[in-house]
This record gives structure tokens, sequence and C-alpha cells, in this order.
């Protein structure tokens, strides 16, 4: 049985979320094991009104919370099993260690906490954005290297049961003659297919639209941390800034 801890946090889109869990329960049996992630310091301030606004988003946080457990009780996704903790990379470590996979929502703007669970990750990560996700149109976005062939390896691994025919393989700026990820893919049953964008003749902007086209995109892991990722332009943290599809890392 595949399991996959799915993270509840307030603010999240909470509907997103439980279609997504249905996605992944009702097409590949996935047991859902949900944690709502308590947030014990959302501010920090010296102001007099600091009391108050702890107070109020206490009172957001219990109200999301009760919104979880009967969102998690009307589609039977394990209400009893949900828990309460607080969300750091090394809890989340522990909780990875009897499931699959874990779903996480997370905006355009990267927070610190996603970034530090990126960077420490064992378990593939189905990152959440703007829409629920789904299985009809999957892409990956490759510069033929170790963390994107670990990403789709371990995709068709874990979602071996999905009818896929083909994957789009996005390239940009890709010169080499070689591409080995595209016999990985061919070599599992699947027909590849080639999408090439570069600077020289493709806008950067026409390049997103595509990605954000498909249902769920595959991408490898960052290589470095946030901030040299940011100041040498590299690409895997550009598309985790403007796609809108679901992310898989692997």
């Amino acid at each position: 049985m595949k399991k996959a801890l799915v993270i509840f946090k307030s603010g999240d889109n909470l509907d997103l979320i439980i279609e997504s869990c249905l996605s992944l329960k009702k097409e590949f049996g996935f047991e859902i094991t949900p944690v709502y992630a308590l947030n014990v310091n959302p501010f920090i301030s010296n102001s007099e009104d600091a009391a108050n606004l702890l107070e109020d988003f206490s009172e957001l946080q219990d109200d999301f919370l009760d919104k979880t457990k009967e969102k998690l009780v009307e589609h039977k996704l394990n209400a009893h099993l949900l828990s309460i903790v607080q969300i750091t990379t090394e809890n989340l470590k522990n909780l990875l260690r009897l499931n699959d996979l874990l779903l996480y929502q997370e905006g355009l703007f990267l927070g610190d906490l996603f970034l530090e669970i990126l960077k420490t990750i064992y378990r593939p990560i189905i990152i959440l954005r703007g829409k629920p996700l789904t299985f009809e149109n999957i892409g990956v976005t490759s510069d033929d290297g170790i963390k994107i062939n670990k990403s789709v390896y371990s995709f068709l691994t874990l979602f071996s049961s999905t009818d896929i025919e083909k994957l789009d393989v996005f390239t940009w700026n890709y010169k080499k003659k070689d591409h080995v990820l595209l016999e990985l893919i061919h070599d599992k049953g699947v027909l590849p297919n080639l999408r090439g964008f570069s600077s020289s003749l493709d806008d950067i902007k026409d390049f997103y639209f595509e990605l954000n086209k498909t249902s769920l995109l595959i991408m490898g892991n960052l290589s470095y941390s946030f901030f040299l990722e940011k100041i040498t332009n590299r690409m895997g943290l550009n598309i985790l800034e403007h796609i809108n599809s679901p992310i898989f890392i692997g």
C-alpha cells in the first residue's frame, strides 16, 4: 500500500488539497496521512498589538483546523489519523518514514521552510500551486542531469500504474547531441516528445506558458542554496517561481 503525507496549513486552499488527495486515492490507491501544521509563532513584533494579532491568528488556525477535519470526514480521507504538529524539517523527516510521498502546497513566493524541505527531503514531493493534481497532461523539464533523471525514475516507479503514452520533455538552451533521459523514458515504455526552446529563438515567457499548460510538471531538485540559485539565475528556481501547475520532484 502506498501512502501520501499531506500537510494542511492555515491559509492553504483547502478544496484544492482535498481534490488532489482524492486524485491520489481514487486513481492510485494511496492512503492519505493528514497532518495539520501548527504555527506556534507566526508574528515577530514589538508592538502593543502583538498579543492581539497572535490571538486573532490562533482563532484563524482553529477555524481552518475545524474545516480541515470536516472535509476529511466528508471525503473519507482518514480524519481519525489527523495529527497536529509544528512542522520542522526534522519532524517531516520522521513523519515521512512510513510514507511514500509528500503533498505540500506552496505559492509562487517560496518560504524559508519550503526551501529547507527541498534541501532535506528524502521522499518525492508534489508541490501544489494554483491547480488541483491531475495526471492528464504530464510534462518534464530537463537539462539531462542526474537530478531530473532521478525525479523521472521516481515518478515512473511510484506511479507505474499510470496509463501514460507520452511525456513532453521541455528543454531550454540544451545544445548537447545526446539526451539520456529520453532513452530512460523510452525504456520505461513511454514515448518521449522532445520540445526544445532556446533564448536565441524563443521568449522565456513562451517557455513558461507551455510549462503552465501541463497538469503536472516533473523537475529535478535545486542544486544549490536559494541565494546561489537566485544570483546565478538558475532555471530550476525560475520554474518554481513562475509555474502554477503542480510540480513533482523525486
